[in-house]
């Protein structure tokens, strides 16, 4: 009877029995390929570097064999960013959604392991819930992109004063091969990413607002608890008491003022007992209020660290910036005043950790005794806009325009606050990029150790060496004065009816043991660094442009600071073995004065929509007349592809 039953039930609808058939589970009305979504982009990244000028030293890499060789053919950067991302989302139920990233990274390395799809940022869970009582969002999972305030977690991106030639990977398409230069021409900015000016995290993320309460109109919440980059380290007990919170409470009123409460914190153990900790906080607020056409913002608070070294300690941390329109000032000027105290440290926050040396991270990866994952330590000699604690000043900003020409710009002054180590650090602004490729996240490499690089990004550390200003056991007898200066230029206009942009962006940056308001040229400077970098981009067709690129970068210290005493390439004891550096070298007893250029060429090419074709050559040359064993050059060719999907 069960049999027959079935058997007529099936003749009865076939279509129905068509849609059961080999189905174990319940019916789904809604489509369930619906609720799931991907996107992402493939981007193929080969580069040709020839350096036939280069200092006798062989470095390990990813790559296998000697490197840096004379030629080197290669796909990616060395860097971990995936030849293909693949991004796929979906919603679970109602109000809870999934996202999760899939790379792979190069498969023409030489290194096949390298080939397999993994994880990128992890699996992402997020929900949304809208109830009587607000809206509110959760994120957990793998890594997100978080920011909070100036002073607790941000990451800091100055004026968004650069260079357009060389692009980063995660630089987005635009609809046209000029938009790129176009929008910073208008706006001043590109597009970028969500990383950009974010700290990566890994925990949960929360935050509300829309409460239906007549005293929380305007007032919103997030807040942060899991771990931030500088949380994950190569400790005794990996993960162990090693986290970190935010939380940051907002109101904006209807006259678009807003006020806000700022906190964080990180802890870390630091042995296999957790006993031992290294942790800091910092408590702010924040306001931002419109008055008669002026814009005042600022943060203002207090900040500690601790360690089994440091006893607890407290310390200021203030940033206020006032805006003027032209109708005040004839032209719009932004005065910032800085004060960060030695004792308010934070190395998620926009400033510069220069007072605690332990918390400066490092990991072993290429040559070099000390490698670094984080930027110099000692008093940086920043760009403007970039901040730094045991640090006080002033800084100066403006902006013109006169029909197609902008000129932006201004200059800071700052004091060190405290005497705490007699060492001067530098980015290379101009150079760097070309350097860091040489040894990837290394220290102290490059024939007299002095290059320390980071993720796109090289720096030098610079020890003040006169007996007369340093002690004994090396302790600073004088206190740090720094400067910094920028010149922006943009310029718009035809050629043969295409569009030609020109940008000029220069810095001038310095360091002395006295008080200047402008950046000196006195010889008595410790350092002085020049960079000026000019980029043309030339509209030759809606789907082709044409990019130049000219680089100088000069730098000069003071004999008061290390000077070159040895040969770092003595001549071996060995019969029939040559000395690998300049042969019959000879000290010169001076200090560093070093010369870099580029000199590029590209093509940014439309080849479809969501699909560029970026072609990029340079000349590229660094030495040094005084250290003469550091001389570098070469050039780089580079193809980039890159597709959206």
């Amino acid at each position: 009877m069960m049999v027959n039953f079935i058997c007529e039930a099936q003749n009865t609808d076939s279509t129905f029995n068509k849609k059961m058939a080999f189905k174990s589970a319940t019916l789904s009305i809604k489509d369930p390929v619906s609720n799931i979504k991907f996107g992402g982009y493939f981007r193929f990244f080969g580069y040709i570097r020839d350096l036939p000028t280069m200092y006798p030293l062989d470095i390990p890499s990813y790559y296998y064999g000697v490197y840096p060789q004379q030629t080197t053919i290669s796909v990616g950067t060395g860097y971990r960013e995936p030849m293909m991302l693949l991004s796929i989302g979906g919603t679970a139920k109602k109000n809870i959604t999934f996202g999760t990233d899939l790379m792979l990274n190069s498969a023409y390395d030489g290194n096949f392991e390298n080939s397999s799809i993994s994880l990128n940022l992890g699996t992402n869970f997020y929900s949304t819930l809208v109830s009587d009582f607000g809206k509110f969002k959760v994120h957990a999972g793998g890594i997100s992109w978080y920011r909070q305030s100036k002073l607790t977690v941000w990451a800091e991106e100055g004026y968004l004063r650069y260079s357009l030639f060389e692009r980063a990977p995660y630089d987005p398409l635009n609809k046209n091969a000029v938009d790129r230069y176009k929008k910073y021409y208008e706006q001043g900015a590109i597009d970028q990413d969500l990383r950009f000016g974010n700290v990566a995290f890994q925990g949960i993320t929360f935050s509300g607002n829309s409460f239906p309460w007549w005293f929380t109109d305007g007032v919103a919440f997030q807040g942060i608890l899991g771990k931030t980059q500088n949380n994950i380290a190569n400790i005794v007990s990996p993960g162990k008491d090693d986290y970190c919170f935010g939380l940051r409470l907002n109101k904006t009123n209807q006259k678009k003022d807003s006020y806000a409460l700022n906190y964080f914190s990180s802890k870390t153990a630091t042995d296999s007992t957790s006993y031992i900790k290294r942790e800091y906080d910092i408590s702010t607020f924040e306001f931002n209020l419109n008055i008669k056409k002026l814009n005042l913002f600022g943060e203002i608070g207090f900040g500690s660290y601790q360690s089994s070294t440091f006893e607890r300690t407290y310390g200021e941390a203030i940033v206020v910036n006032l805006s003027t329109p032209k109708e005040y000032t004839l032209l719009p000027i932004q005065i910032q005043y800085a004060r960060i105290a030695p004792e308010a440290v934070n190395v998620n926050s926009s400033f510069t950790n220069t007072s605690v040396s332990e918390l400066v991270q490092t990991t072993v990866i290429e040559e070099g005794g000390e490698p670094t994952i984080m930027t110099g330590f000692g008093g940086p000699v920043s760009s403007l806009g970039y901040l730094a604690n045991n640090r006080e000043g002033l800084s100066f900003n403006t902006e013109l325009e006169i029909n197609d020409f902008t000129v932006s710009g201004g200059f800071g002054f700052y004091s060190e606050l405290s005497r705490i180590n007699s060492v001067l650090s530098y980015n290379h602004i101009s150079t760097g990029l070309f350097l860091s490729r040489i040894s990837y996240f290394s220290t102290g490499y490059g024939p007299y150790g002095h290059l320390n690089s980071y993720y796109r990004g090289v720096y030098e550390n610079v020890p003040i060496t006169d007996s007369t200003l340093i002690d004994s056991i090396g302790a600073p007898l004088f206190d740090k004065f720094f400067c910094s200066s920028d010149l922006h230029l943009k310029y718009k206009t035809k050629l043969f009816g295409k569009d030609l942009y020109l940008f000029s962006l220069s810095n001038y940056n310095t360091a002395q043991d006295f008080l200047s308001i402008l950046p000196t040229i006195s010889k008595d400077a410790f350092i002085k660094q020049l960079n000026h970098q000019f980029d043309v981009c030339y509209a030759l067709a809606p789907k082709v442009s044409i990019v130049l690129k000219h680089a100088y970068e000069r730098v000069v210290a003071s004999d008061k600071t290390e000077l070159d005493r040895y040969d770092p390439f003595p001549a071996p004891n060995i019969p029939g073995r040559e000395d690998l550096g300049v042969v019959g070298y000879e000290p010169t007893f001076k200090a560093r004065n070093q010369y870099g250029q580029i000199l590029g060429l590209g093509l940014d090419i439309m080849i479809g929509e969501g699909a560029f074709l970026f072609l990029r050559h340079s000349q590229f040359s660094f030495k040094d007349k005084n250290f003469i064993e550091t001389n570098i050059k070469g050039s780089e060719t580079t193809i980039e592809l890159k597709i959206n999907f």
